[in-house]
């Protein structure tokens, strides 16, 4: 029986292959068109065609030539780094941050301002949309790519809408129409954790890693699954919710109503309520004055840190044994206090894992700090420029 063509299967077809050149490029540096059709599988013409496109597009270019197997030396791609520009934004509960960078994420430009409690999210997008039109008025020259959003909370990233920040007070906030509306260029919007997991992934210590998870231990606990190279979200986005687990039945109660949960366990604000209770009188604590002092092998921080490690690794136990990744990523203050908080985590998973899962998984600390985030909002828009190339043409060069 003749097999029917999908309606569209074609172009789906071009905008995977676009998609896997792309990426292919980015990953290797430098890399040939007959390199390219070797690791990807595609024909050596299909390559020439969308390789073409893409330089048409600015996109990629083509570097000095490489080594000869023996005929002629073969030319060398690579992406067009400073063709286009990227518009970064991280909304935290205190802060917003801006940047424009190039599209290996080297920031060329920074600023942001303090977010004051209960102020409206109006007001707060007024403030950034007149700080990048500053900017850009400036650096007409300069192509934008498109603008990155990052936010805590819940949101509904197809729609580009905050659904709930609750330390901003914020619901239903539809930043991506906002934004868009004022300054004319595609904007694409995801939470905090899953714009720190794309950091990572395009330009941290999950590159090329195709199936891994990314935990963020702050005052709360967050976490973001990668699964065959796609973000898991979920059916509606809650996917990741690592710190609403249950880890000790007989915990204090979590803020989500619930008891003994991982975040409530092993937090930044854990730890301090662990101080708290250790010492039996509150003392302003900060989870850095506490990080401080274990760093200086204080015997009461040390304890302290350990048992906050503990609690994670049990976490990250029953990640691994959930989703059996190749590698874990920890991001947050805890990390720069390597040597005592790894021996902890890993001394617990190696006991609550199994173990033919346990080996086939690294667990590792981010290396991108708090520039996760930020080099996420790059990565957020290049992943969808990437995948989406087709759709974007006009944008890109001015015409169909």
């Amino acid at each position: 029986m003749e097999k029917q063509v999908v309606p569209g299967s074609f172009s789906l077809i071009k905008k995977i292959n676009t998609s896997l050149i792309l990426n292919t490029i980015r990953e290797k540096g430098t890399i040939s068109r007959a390199e390219i059709a070797k690791l990807t599988g595609l024909t050596p013409a299909t390559v020439t065609n969308i390789t073409g496109e893409l330089i048409r597009h600015n996109l990629i270019l083509e570097a000095e030539r490489g080594e000869s197997s023996g005929g002629r030396k073969p030319v060398m791609l690579k992406i067009n780094s400073d063709g286009y520009y990227v518009i970064g934004v991280n909304i935290s509960s205190n802060e917003a941050e801006l940047i424009v960078a190039n599209l290996n994420a080297d920031i060329i430009f920074s600023d942001g301002f303090a977010i004051a409690r209960h102020v409206s999210p109006n007001a707060v997008l007024d403030k950034i949309v007149n700080k990048l039109r500053k900017w850009i008025s400036v650096n007409k020259e300069k192509k934008i790519l498109g603008l990155g959003v990052g936010v805590h909370g819940l949101v509904n990233s197809q729609e580009g809408i905050s659904i709930f920040a609750p330390n901003l007070g914020w619901e239903n906030v539809p930043i991506k129409k906002i934004l868009e509306d004022e300054l004319h260029m595609p904007v694409f919007l995801d939470n905090d954790v899953r714009t720190m997991t794309l950091g990572e992934n395009w330009f941290g210590a999950a590159q090329n890693i195709s199936n891994f998870i990314f935990v963020y231990v702050g005052y709360g606990i967050g976490g973001s699954i990668v699964i065959d190279n796609q973000l898991y979200k979920g059916i509606t986005e809650g996917a990741g919710e690592i710190g609403h687990t249950t880890i000790d039945l007989n915990g204090p109660q979590c803020s989500c109503g619930n008891y003994g949960c991982l975040q409530v366990m092993a937090s930044e604000q854990g730890l301090i309520n662990m101080a708290e209770e250790m010492m039996g009188f509150h003392k302003n604590l900060t989870p850095e004055f506490i990080y401080g002092l274990a760093a200086q092998n204080d015997s009461i921080a040390v304890q302290l840190v350990k048992k906050q490690a503990k609690y994670l690794g049990i976490g990250i136990a029953n990640l691994i044994n959930t989703f059996n990744p190749k590698l874990i990523v920890i991001n947050g203050r805890l990390t720069n206090l390597e040597k005592l908080v790894m021996e902890e985590i890993r001394s617990v998973v190696e006991r609550r894992s199994m173990k033919y899962l346990q080996e086939s998984c690294n667990i590792i600390f981010s290396r991108l700090g708090e520039k996760a985030i930020l080099k996420g909002t790059v990565a957020l828009v290049l992943s969808e420029t990437f995948n989406n190339i087709h759709d974007r043409g006009k944008d890109l060069t001015g015409k169909e």
